[in-house]
């Protein structure tokens, strides 16, 4: 049974900006064989524009 549930709209809770550019920088070392040609920057802030923030449009 759901007690609870917590909306962080304002980023309270989670620093969403930083876990996202920290998961981006994982990501991007674990698969540098495979992104080797693609420089970090440019991946990165791809990554982020892509992302919109976690938004989806139906």
């Amino acid at each position: 049974m759901i007690k609870a549930v917590l909306f962080d709209f304002d980023g309270t809770l989670l620093d969403r900006d930083t876990s996202v550019q920290s998961f981006i920088n994982t990501q991007y070392e674990r698969f540098i064989e495979e992104l080797h040609h693609v420089p970090k920057q440019l991946y990165c802030s791809r990554f982020i524009e892509l992302d919109q923030r976690g938004c989806m449009e139906r």
